[in-house]
């Protein structure tokens, strides 16, 4: 790439901060989950650990999804919301922080020992590590799409004014530098995994910020529960 951005670290540091604090939520939930829990147990648990912790945006509402154990069940008990857990399920997180007007998001499948999903993270895991060696040949994130058709990707420009992305995702182009939301998920026989990271286009090419500090030589925030 020729040489004419590279990002701030100061102004990328409130994204970093509001992904630790999505990343943080999802997990403590995915941790409290017990046998009996409906979908909207979950999604108000979430909603009330990031509205203490300032980061809830009402526009942007946690998601709980349960899957396994579709037998029939007494009326009623499949409406939106009152599906509840139990051994065996599976189930995905996801919520959004927004943190002074720094929006980011996260995703948590689990259980993470289920064979289903250790097979589907392995699959998206596999498109991930390609997709920034496939942007660095100037190639678009749609041209990756023939060796893995089943992974679903959404992605935009996030701005570094600290406004929150507008519109759909980018033209099917090569990527601009920039910041870049990415959100991507796989889905199979019921079961779903999921990621959102951000991605940075800079002199130095295309690479995932959770690359740590070889992304970007930033503190990791320190947050409590």
């Amino acid at each position: 790439m020729t040489a004419f951005w590279t990002p701030d670290q100061q102004a990328l540091a409130p994204y970093l901060k509001a992904k630790h604090y999505a990343e943080k939520c999802v997990q403590i939930i995915a941790g409290s989950l017990q046998p009996g829990m409906t979908v909207a147990d979950c999604e108000q648990l979430m909603r009330d650990w990031l509205r203490a912790h300032q980061v809830f945006d009402p526009a942007r509402p946690p998601r709980v999804r349960f899957s396994g154990h579709n037998r029939a069940r007494p009326f009623g008990l499949n409406r939106p919301g009152k599906r509840r857990y139990r051994q065996g399920m599976t189930y995905i997180l996801r919520c959004d922080a927004v943190l002074n007007g720094y929006a980011a998001k996260a995703s948590l499948a689990g259980p993470s020992e289920e064979p289903a999903l250790v097979a589907l993270q392995h699959e998206l895991e596999e498109w991930r590590q390609a997709l920034p060696a496939t942007l660095a040949h100037g190639h678009s994130p749609q041209q990756l799409a023939a060796r893995f058709p089943d992974v679903q990707q959404r992605h935009r420009l996030a701005p570094i004014t600290g406004n929150l992305p507008e519109g759909n995702r980018i033209a099917e182009g090569a990527l601009i530098p920039g910041l870049w939301q990415w959100q991507f998920s796989l889905s199979r026989d019921g079961h779903t995994v999921a990621g959102n990271e951000f991605l940075v286009m800079d002199d130095h090419g295309p690479r995932w910020l959770s690359q740590g500090a070889d992304a970007l030589t930033l503190d990791p925030p320190t947050l409590t529960q």
